[in-house]
């Protein structure tokens, strides 16, 4: 079966930040709960994409009153980026990039040479960041005397 289309949806993009964020199998109710969203529309947007491709099925699980709980996982890709470039990736929303083919948005890939490039960058923000906070701490200092 060929993946589906998809275009991207707040709901979907919302289900997407929450699987990667706990990095384990989750079921639709899960991810309601985190989401605010209802099930039935979670639901739905699950199967999306499953269909499209973007997640797959882990596993069941017993749930309430002995009906299996149905888990899904992002579908694994690239080794995973260091902490650091994966937490700047996602504070950037780069964590998805478009499908060159118009699919669904597609986990973003790093090879070594990104990796590199984002490390230093990193170290290059980290002074800045240094810099501000230190700053900011001594006018709050100041302004409480």
């Amino acid at each position: 079966m060929s993946p589906r289309v998809l275009r991207p949806h707040p709901a979907r993009d919302l289900i997407l930040d929450a699987m990667r964020r706990y990095g384990e199998p989750m079921s639709p109710a899960e991810l309601a709960r985190i989401t605010g969203a209802t099930l039935g529309s979670t639901a739905y947007h699950v199967q999306a994409l499953l269909v499209a491709e973007v997640i797959e099925s882990a596993g069941e699980r017993p749930g309430v009153r002995g009906l299996p709980e149905h888990l899904y996982m992002l579908i694994a890709d690239d080794p995973t980026p260091t902490h650091s470039v994966q937490r700047l990736l996602s504070l950037c929303g780069a964590t998805m990039v478009s499908d060159p083919e118009g699919r669904y948005p597609i986990p973003s890939r790093l090879d070594d040479d990104a990796r590199a490039e984002l490390e230093a960058l990193l170290d290059r923000l980290r002074l800045q960041v240094l810099q501000i906070a230190a700053a900011s701490t001594a006018r709050v200092r100041r302004w409480r005397g």
